[in-house]
């Protein structure tokens, strides 16, 4: 069997949960994973037809309510063996490339007010995903009590959630804490 790519892992993690059309995987992946694995919509057809000719998905065409017959994929127990058999591996070490921080670098060259300005956007930016997360924590909750997801795919998720909330929080944080230290800075500082 060819290798696995982290998509075919993503992918199969969604269909463990419940069967689902490459769209509602697009959009189970928009809500759940999209803090930690983004992926465009545009590769999930190629994996899912890759992984049905591996034997690891299959598929049913069925009605639907607001168009045309769609495929609606789920995981085979190979598929089921192969995911839970990669979730015991140790994952591979975290490559990190964050924009952000490389813009950094230059601040001490730049105008104080412009810094403090890109801060409180990057800040805001952080916010904002901040409080979609928690609402999806908030959804989640209620689609457990509601028992729309088992225990085991909202453990998961909420796992995934908080490290989500967490990295928030801490980047908003490291916003104040960098705003701080450049109007603190010594005032030999360049302005220009």
């Amino acid at each position: 069997m060819a290798e696995k790519k982290t998509l075919d892992y993503v992918i199969l993690a969604g269909l463990i949960r419940k069967p689902r059309s490459g769209y509602d995987l697009t959009k189970w992946m928009e809500r759940e994973t999209s803090h930690f694995f983004v992926v465009g919509h545009s590769s999930i057809y190629p994996a899912l037809a890759r992984m049905e000719r591996e034997g690891l998905v299959r598929y049913e065409v069925v009605a639907s309510e607001r168009g045309p017959k769609r495929k609606v994929y789920s995981i085979t127990e190979v598929g089921r063996v192969t995911l839970l058999s990669w979730a015991q591996e140790p994952a591979v070490e975290r490559e990190v490339r964050d924009e952000q921080l490389v813009k950094t670098l230059c601040y001490g060259f730049l105008p104080e007010e412009m810094v403090l300005e890109r801060l409180q956007q990057e800040k805001e930016r952080h916010q904002r995903k901040l409080e979609m997360y928690e609402g999806f924590e908030r959804g989640l909750q209620a689609q457990l009590r509601e028992g729309v997801i088992s225990q085991e795919a909202y453990l998961g998720t909420l796992l995934t959630l908080r490290r989500g909330i967490g990295t928030e929080k801490g980047y908003a944080a490291w916003c104040d804490e960098a705003a701080e230290m450049i109007s603190s800075a010594t005032p030999s500082r360049t302005n220009s």
